[in-house]
């Protein structure tokens, strides 16, 4: 059990290292170059050339959402930043995510400061520890990408002069649902667990027999930090088998990773959802079919591909992703951009 009074005194510093460091900031307009080339232009030389990189670097795909103890990380992380630069970074952030995705990004940033408190090793859980990285040249080229990185979350964006790429998108919650200190029995990532909750308890028993592919979860997200993924075998029920209600419940989870984005950063998967064949979109589900026990569900369609476990901790412990099998790190946007070239 923690010390209420030793969380709240956590909460206070984490609430002037914000202060002072300007995660607090006012919403901006969208503009995709602008504010990244404000960003870059604040930098030194020495911080430019560990943040940027060519745009098929190999270090764009190496992508990962464990703690910086564990996995090495390309890039400049904020720990390296002026706060200055710290607010010209959430300020991109936060043009490219929706309210809800910039506010959900937040505290799970947040929670590094409570895992600190848990497992005493503010070492390991350290909330400057996400990195920043450029890959092309955003004032000079046509076709740049851009990826914020560290525990739980891994956004990696690709942008051309009309699309915007956004997957891989991981999000992740540990605790998924915190179990004590002021803030008890908040859920971070409450749509991804309570919906996908709600769907399969709605099922009836014939319908569970399709959509049940095991009596247990996998232990994680089954493509865990590949840098590509392919059609997972077709099991699970169908959108067509399913009625109205139902129907509308897993567009409700679908869209949800589309409503993490700003608009127009969200409008190229939207198109992608558009031209699915919606009656071929399968539901999965493996483990338990209640909270705090393990469980695991996938949907997925002919052109993405959402994973989401709550196994690890005892089943309080969230991993979810957003992955499309042709556009991941902008891989289509790539070649669209070379076949214009004609190379």
């Amino acid at each position: 059990m923690i010390h209420l009074g030793k969380l709240l005194l956590m909460k206070k510093i984490l609430f002037i290292y914000l202060l002072g460091y300007g995660w607090a900031i006012a919403q901006t307009p969208f503009d995709p170059l602008a504010l990244a080339d404000e960003l870059l232009n604040s930098l030194s030389d020495s911080q430019k050339k560990v943040v940027s990189f060519p745009l098929e670097d190999p270090a764009k795909t190496r992508w990962h959402y464990l703690p910086h103890s564990s996995f090495k990380r390309e890039g400049l992380p904020l720990s390296d930043m002026t706060p200055k630069q710290i607010q010209k970074t959430y300020a991109l952030l936060e043009a490219y995510l929706s309210e809800n995705g910039y506010n959900q990004m937040q505290q799970i940033i947040d929670l590094e400061n409570y895992l600190a408190v848990v497992e005493n090793n503010p070492a390991k859980r350290d909330p400057t520890k996400y990195y920043m990285a450029v890959y092309g040249n955003p004032h000079r080229d046509s076709l740049w990408a851009w990826s914020f990185e560290g525990h739980h979350i891994s956004l990696n964006f690709t942008v051309s002069p009309n699309k915007i790429a956004f997957a891989p998108a991981f999000w992740g919650s540990n605790p998924g649902i915190v179990p004590d200190g002021p803030e008890k029995g908040k859920i971070l990532l409450k749509e991804d667990h309570n919906w996908g909750l709600k769907l399969i308890q709605s099922l009836s028993p014939k319908q569970l027999e399709k959509t049940l592919v095991s009596s247990q979860t996998y232990g994680e997200i089954l493509t865990s930090n590949q840098a590509t993924v392919e059609f997972i075998f077709n099991n699970g029920i169908s959108y067509r088998e399913l009625n109205r209600p139902q129907k509308n419940q897993l567009k409700q989870i679908i869209y949800l990773h589309l409503e993490r984005m700003e608009k127009a950063v969200s409008q190229k998967a939207r198109h992608l959802l558009e031209d699915e064949n919606w009656n071929k979109i399968t539901f999965s589900w493996a483990g338990k079919m209640e909270k705090l026990k393990a469980h695991y569900y996938r949907i997925q369609g002919q052109s993405f591909l959402i994973e989401y476990d709550n196994s690890q901790n005892k089943a309080n412990h969230i991993h979810v992703v957003w992955r499309e099998f042709k556009g991941d790190f902008g891989k289509d946007l790539i070649k669209e951009h070379y076949l214009k070239k004609g190379h």
